[in-house]
């Protein structure tokens, strides 16, 4: 295992998140209880930033169409609910995926060292 120095720990925080890019890898960071969990930072959907979703417990969802992730395991929770965050009616989620099948995020090992956050990229 790799670990490679993403942030400082303070910078990592509750329900919010924190991006870097490391060995070209875009990563998305959050706390859970207290502990840090990263993901890559690109919804499967098309590939767009999730860095201004929202984080609910371990629950992120997709600014852009609202697809859900649970940070701690990568599972995607709810494929495509919306578009630029409004909701859009059940019928057209097909639509708007694309043929794409739900998929959940890639996620990386992560701890905490010495005030600083560790990732295995």
């Amino acid at each position: 295992m790799a670990l490679i120095d993403v942030a400082g720990s303070s910078e990592v925080k509750e329900n919010a998140t924190f991006s870097a890019r490391v060995d070209g890898v875009r990563l998305l960071l959050t706390r859970v209880d207290g502990t840090v969990h990263a993901v890559e930072n690109r919804c499967p959907h098309l590939g767009l930033s999730m860095a201004r979703g929202k984080v609910e417990g371990s629950v992120i969802t997709c600014p852009w169409h609202g697809s859900s992730f649970d940070v701690c395991t990568g599972e995607n929770r709810d494929w495509i609910t919306a578009v630029a965050g409004v909701k859009v009616p059940d019928w057209s989620r097909g639509l708007i995926a694309f043929g794409k099948k739900p998929t959940g995020v890639r996620t990386f090992p992560a701890r905490e060292e010495n005030g600083r956050v560790l990732v295995d990229v």
